[in-house]
């Protein structure tokens, strides 16, 4: 279990810097501003989610990882595809609408972030299954599916900008996963943007 532990200060900036992106254009203000849109207007009540009561608070400090997406650089941080082929795609608000599935367990949050990104904060419960681990070798790969039990997933990643659980979830779709695959597009960046703390694993 997570410890309910909101991060109040924003990542080390030299973490920052090294993966902002150097590839290509930023992505600039207009693209940033369409895609936080929903996450920063939505409105939610309390809610319970893997016995962590999450509370909407936009006053509380933005993590530095989340607070210029406008900047980043595609390549590598390129818009992604709204909808992936075999998923569910989800916003920020479903999660209240799927509180209790998550919390009966029937339903897993996925971080496929590499596991530094995951320990630097992730979403409540989220359990980490890094994008790296469903590529490489297919017995590590098989391994790692198996120990999902063919549960129901919400996969994410850090948000509109991250092709981390994009290729996780072409992957999980490419062995055949059992369970229904959503697809938690807006990520951490939505995540952040509707006011929502993350927790330390």
């Amino acid at each position: 279990m997570l410890a309910a532990m909101a991060l109040a200060l924003g990542w080390a900036a030299p973490a920052m810097s090294e993966e902002a992106g150097s590839g290509g254009a930023p992505l600039g203000a207009a693209v940033a501003s369409e895609q936080q849109k929903h996450a920063k207007s939505v409105t939610l009540a309390p809610f319970t989610l893997n016995g962590v009561e999450v509370t909407q608070d936009r006053g509380r400090a933005m993590l530095d990882a989340f607070k210029s997406p406008e900047n980043r650089k595609c390549k590598p941080f390129c818009v992604q595809p709204k909808s992936i082929d075999g998923a569910t795609t989800v916003e920020v608000d479903d999660f209240a609408k799927m509180a209790d599935e998550i919390n009966s367990g029937k339903t897993l949050i996925v971080d496929m972030r590499t596991p530094a990104w995951y320990a630097k904060g992730t979403l409540p419960g989220a359990i980490s299954l890094p994008y790296t681990d469903l590529t490489g070798k297919k017995t590590k790969a098989k391994a790692k599916i198996k120990k999902l039990k063919g549960k129901n997933l919400i996969a994410f990643c850090n948000g509109w900008w991250c092709g981390q659980s994009p290729t996780g979830i072409r992957a999980l779709v490419e062995f055949g996963y059992e369970g229904k695959i959503y697809y938690f597009r807006g990520g951490s960046q939505d995540w952040a943007d509707a006011g929502l703390a993350f927790v330390t694993p």
